[in-house]
């Protein structure tokens, strides 16, 4: 059944020029083939080159789950931002906090850290801290953690910077069930310029689906961000923000869903990696032996 999955993938691609490039497209920009797949047998058989990639960007975009304007961080709460190490989570409580700061003021916010771990940590957000004139509180413990939630006064915004561990790590769930999230709002943390696959365990093993959304980070060093939108879509995340380099506050971006579809389709890389034509017969092979969810167009 497989191998009459791979002819009849391909000759279908054979049948349809238009359909053919949009997968080819798909799958250079870094989707899955299963989501393109299940996308593009949805394109009208009679459009034109330019009506077809028109029509890839704004159904891509129109699944893509975004925090609409003033309804992520802009509206106060608790939030804790979690994920593996290295994806960037100081850096990016550092920016949110600053975009607050300049409209509500520092009074208006206070960060927190439970990562007692990772040597340095509580330096790096105390250095960002002191800069913003926001008060910086360590947390030894979940018990501790509640005390300085509780102290909170008129803070409108907290944000909680945890630990990092990685997403097969043992430890995640005692770490998630340490935040409440009757209390706590989660928000994932991940990285675009890993691999889609690990993007999407990450996403998983730190219970996206049951957290306020994702931000998307480093950007900017990845060769492709369609693996990461991939995993988006057929989580059906939200994506609440997107981090495309390091400076502080200014490289953060408002989730925008046309954007990101564009930016993942635009320019796929080339050498090594590229896809050839005549390799088509062995890509579809793959993924007919392919396992997982398909997102509905």
């Amino acid at each position: 059944s497989r191998q009459f999955a791979t002819i009849s993938g391909f000759e279908g691609v054979r049948r349809s020029p238009v359909q053919g490039r949009r997968r080819r497209t798909m799958g250079a920009a870094g989707f899955s083939l299963k989501l393109a797949r299940s996308v593009v047998t949805r394109l009208p058989s009679d459009y034109g080159e330019r009506d077809a990639q028109v029509w890839l960007e704004e159904v891509l975009a129109r699944n893509l789950r975004c925090a609409p304007p003033g309804e992520a961080f802009e509206a106060g709460g608790v939030f804790a931002l979690v994920g593996p190490t290295g994806v960037g989570k100081t850096t990016t409580t550092a920016k949110i906090a600053a975009r607050h700061v300049l409209k509500p003021g520092a009074q208006s916010v206070a960060l927190l850290t439970v990562d007692t771990y990772r040597l340095g940590a509580h330096d790096q957000l105390r250095a960002f801290g002191r800069i913003l004139g926001v008060p910086v509180h360590v947390a030894h413990d979940a018990s501790a953690l509640h005390d300085l939630l509780r102290l909170r006064g008129s803070r409108q915004l907290v944000l909680v910077d945890t630990v990092g561990m990685g997403h097969r790590d043992e430890r995640i769930r005692s770490l998630l069930m340490s935040l409440p999230r009757t209390d706590i709002r989660h928000v994932v943390v991940a990285s675009s310029a890993a691999q889609a696959e690990t993007i999407d365990e990450s996403l998983r093993a730190y219970e996206a689906r049951q957290a306020a959304g994702v931000v998307l980070t480093k950007v900017d060093e990845a060769a492709r961000i369609g693996g990461a939108l991939d995993c988006l879509l057929r989580q059906r995340l939200r994506l609440l923000g997107v981090c495309d380099g390091q400076r502080v506050p200014e490289d953060w971006q408002a989730p925008d869903a046309a954007k990101r579809v564009r930016r993942a389709l635009l320019a796929p890389p080339g050498g090594a990696f590229a896809r050839d034509d005549e390799e088509l017969p062995l890509v579809f092979g793959v993924a007919a032996t392919l396992q997982g969810d398909v997102a509905h167009a």
